[in-house]
Formats: structure tokens, C-alpha cells, sequence
């Protein structure tokens, strides 16, 4: 059986639903600890996707 939407990495829904987050969280007037936790959140979602895919994950955390 198929790992569920929200586990593949090339999940459009998934991407979208992201997509919608940044974009609110970058329109609406929201407390800065939630919008760091929406950017948060996307970088861990990237990371995830790239070691799925075997590849290094962009950038680095200093």
C-alpha cells in the first residue's frame, strides 16, 4: 500500500497548502513567532524532501 498524500515528497496538495500558508502568513497581520514558525516549518518540509530524494539539503543552519 501507498504512503499516505501527505508523506510524498512530490505531493502537490502538500506544496500548495504551503504555498497558502507563506503567502497568508506574509499578507495577514500576524505575531512574528508564528510567521517564524510558518518559515520554520517550509525549511523543515525542503529539508525532508531532499533527503527523501537523496539529495543535500540547501543551505545550513549556523
Amino acid at each position: 500500500m501507498a504512503q499516505g498524500k501527505g508523506n510524498d515528497p512530490q505531493d502537490p496538495e502538500l506544496d500548495r497548502a504551503l504555498a497558502d500558508l507563506l503567502a497568508q502568513t506574509r499578507n495577514e497581520p500576524i505575531p512574528p513567532r508564528l510567521r517564524e514558525l510558518a518559515d520554520r516549518l517550509a525549511q523543515a518540509l525542503e529539508a525532508s524532501q531532499m533527503r527523501q530524494k537523496g539529495e543535500p539539503p540547501r543551505g545550513g543552519q549556523d
